[in-house]
């Protein structure tokens, strides 16, 4: 399966705008899309934007509104069961993502000043944490954990920033590549860009823009 795409609502829209600022920003709007890819029963009535999965020779995320794009990884594989229902996976374990696992993920990752801790903290954390959600295999959250924490997340956002605008300092339309203020950069561009245009861009497979120096 290479491609799904779906429809979101104002009230998903409300976390896919919000600011990403590190790792644990990314993991939990990560997350929070697997909780919705899972979900069968979600009807958008309002559009306010899309979310875009497409997995081949690259594995993306791409997020879709009308203030901004931006794309991240996707570290798992995707299924379509009879159903229709999408089975989300580890491709190296075959371990079936659910629920129950994203939602003791997600409590895990909210708490960031746990995860500074020692590795013993955390373990028991985790542990502890796992008895409150009934879930009794701790290897696997563990190792669902230790990829998400050590993944690539490639993150890069176009933006259509008028309130910033500063000629050539701050283009009205530009890429904002990585996220910490110590490592991020601005590429700019001469016009609007679409996310299907900005997961060109990123596709591997097809052929690569250029940058013009002037």
């Amino acid at each position: 399966m290479k491609t799904i795409e779906k429809k979101v609502g104002e009230f998903f829209c409300e976390k896919v705008l919000k600011p990403v600022r590190n790792k644990q920003d990314i993991i939990l709007l990560l997350l929070e899309t697997l909780k919705w890819v899972n979900n069968t029963e979600n009807e958008v009535s309002n559009e306010k934007g899309r979310i875009i999965i497409y997995i081949d020779k690259m594995s993306r995320i791409f997020y879709e509104t009308d203030e901004k794009a931006f794309s991240l990884c996707f570290p798992f594989s995707l299924e379509e069961k009879e159903d229709h229902r999408i089975r989300v996976y580890d491709s190296l374990t075959d371990l079936e993502i659910t629920n129950q696992m994203i939602s003791l993920l997600i409590s895990i990752f909210k708490q960031d000043r746990k995860l500074g801790e020692s590795l013993e903290n955390v373990m028991d954390f985790i542990i502890e944490s796992a008895e409150d959600y009934e879930y009794k295999n701790i290897d696997e959250i563990w190792r669902l954990l230790f990829k998400l924490w050590y993944m690539e997340d490639g993150y890069i956002r176009y933006d259509y920033d008028p309130k910033q605008e500063n000629g050539k300092k701050h283009p009205l339309y530009h890429l904002d590549v990585n996220y910490s203020s110590g490592t991020t950069y601005k590429i700019g561009l001469n016009a609007p860009l679409q996310v299907d245009k900005l997961k060109d861009i990123l596709d591997t497979t097809t052929d690569c823009l250029y940058l013009a120096a002037k």
